[in-house]
């Protein structure tokens, strides 16, 4: 079974994260995947490109499954090639859409952050849990999309922060029932193409602040000291009753 479904219908891509026993959570095969299907819709004509996920979800964050056979070295591989997902999707030359319902944790609140319209159901919530291991991963993201102070508010906080409020500070666009999704998807799509490719491309880029080598660099100095997996098995485990 494919990690991730790509599905092609003209000028609109759709990714499907597709792991849903796990929640959708981001192994590197996923994060390979995106990546991957990112810079080939960057090829192809593409002009909306929606991500979503399979499931109860839409993406539970970073894939700690895995986490007792991992090495420091596969931990770090692991978030460099999400951090490096995300910055492609941040400044991709197309528009970008996320539907999302349930949970958007840790990365998968950043995938969230990352695409240009972010609607979502009112079951949605999201929390950014990196902090409290000593990550960080996409704060300049998340204070661009929501303010800095809103960013701070959430950045650490052990609160699953709710779709309304997630409206209210401009985290999600919209919020639409998944009933409503194919229609605003084709309205959405009709109104990106009627700007030309090249010139809506300009405009992406020019309205983006580029941060990605500061993000790079923030993200490696906190995830490859030698002690970041003790860190990660610190936060995971239970609280003492």
């Amino acid at each position: 079974m494919s990690v991730l479904i790509v599905e092609r219908e003209g000028a609109l891509t759709r990714l499907t994260l597709n792991r849903p026993n796990k929640r959708n959570a981001l192994n590197l095969a996923l994060a390979d995947a995106l990546l991957d299907a990112i810079a080939q819709a960057g090829q192809d004509g593409t002009r909306l490109l929606v991500v979503q996920g399979n499931g109860a979800g839409f993406c539970a964050g970073f894939d700690f499954s895995e986490l007792d056979a991992a090495s420091e070295a596969d931990l770090l591989l692991q978030f460099v090639r999400i951090e490096q997902m995300l910055q492609a999707l941040t400044h991709a030359p197309f528009d970008t859409l996320a539907l999302a319902h349930g949970a958007a944790i840790g990365a998968g609140a950043d995938l969230l952050v990352a695409c240009r319209y972010r609607i979502g159901t009112d079951d949605v919530v999201a929390r950014f849990p990196g902090a409290r291991f000593g990550l960080m991963l996409g704060s300049r993201r998340l204070a661009q999309c929501v303010g800095a102070e809103a960013a701070q508010s959430l950045i650490g906080s052990a609160d699953k922060t709710p779709a309304d409020r997630l409206l209210g500070i401009g985290l999600l666009t919209e919020i639409l029932a998944s009933e409503q999704w194919p229609e605003r998807v084709q309205r959405l799509l009709a109104q990106v193409c009627e700007v030309p490719a090249t010139t809506r491309a300009r405009v992406l880029n020019a309205l983006r602040p580029d941060t990605r080598a500061m993000d790079m660099a923030d993200l490696v100095a906190t995830a490859s000291p030698p002690d970041i997996k003790q860190r990660i098995e610190a936060y995971l485990r239970p609280p003492k009753a």
